[in-house]
């Protein structure tokens, strides 16, 4: 072998492999840096802690690859170009297999990063209502009332309007009273008689509307806030129908 050609090879490596250390070098402190100002974002913005710190490595992950692909053209040069087409042809295969775990953990980090709803919270979606019990990367686990399981797949997050039934404290509840349009009737009374259940809230309070007067009946709309709104219906309907014996009183 020539001894010059081998020189020059071997000097051609040697500084190939000193700018590769330096990559590396930056590479390793970046992605540190990157890391711990990603989790430290999400943080603050109190995304589950799981979240958190999956985000973070990926961050991390992802600066050490960029690394990694500068070191790959430091070596390979001319080659560097057929190698990046062949990841890139690689992932897009892989990404079309798996789109649709891929999407599915993608909202499951939306749903934990940014936590539209919460574990105990009682929300609908797709057509059930239930206790979240569990959120994964993957999916979201619910507890119906008559005690099923449901596993709902964290994509339906993000296509599909949820209602969380749980986000406020306070559910408005509506009953309503019918009476004789002769019936000379306080408002202050059915108040108060909505008042004097313990589960209805007194802020806001209790607001009576008169909604229809028609062959000789008066309909009145009785509206309320409570913790648990079923109860508060029909306590409400009792105390109502207690101190109008002669009304009609239904829940709305």
């Amino acid at each position: 072998m020539d001894p010059i050609a081998l020189r020059d090879t071997l000097l051609d490596y040697t500084v190939r492999t000193l700018w590769a250390l330096v990559v590396v070098a930056i590479a390793l402190v970046l992605a540190r840096a990157v890391r711990r100002v990603t989790m430290r974002r999400l943080t603050k913005h109190r995304a589950q802690g799981n979240a958190t710190i999956l985000l973070g490595n990926v961050a991390q992950l992802a600066v050490i690859a960029l690394g990694i692909l500068v070191v790959l053209a430091i070596y390979t040069q001319g080659a560097f170009g057929w190698i990046l087409t062949s990841f890139s042809v690689v992932g897009i295969v892989i990404g079309l297999s798996l789109q649709d775990i891929l999407r599915n953990f993608f909202a499951g980090v939306w749903v934990l990063v940014e936590r539209p709803f919460r574990i105990g919270d009682t929300i609908d979606v797709s057509g059930y209502t239930g206790l979240v019990e569990e959120i994964t990367f993957r999916t979201t686990l619910l507890r119906t009332d008559d005690g099923r399981q449901v596993i709902v797949p964290n994509g339906d997050f993000m296509t599909k309007p949820v209602v969380n039934l749980t986000r406020f404290p306070l559910r408005r509840g509506v009953v309503h009273l019918t009476l004789d349009a002769a019936t000379d009737l306080a408002t202050d009374d059915v108040k108060a008689a909505v008042a004097s259940v313990s589960v209805i809230a007194r802020d806001p309070a209790p607001a009576v509307e008169l909604l229809q007067v028609a062959n000789g009946k008066a309909r009145y709309r009785i509206t309320f806030w409570a913790p648990d709104r079923e109860a508060a219906i029909a306590a409400a309907v009792a105390a109502v129908r207690a101190r109008f014996p002669a009304g009609e009183v239904r829940a709305a």
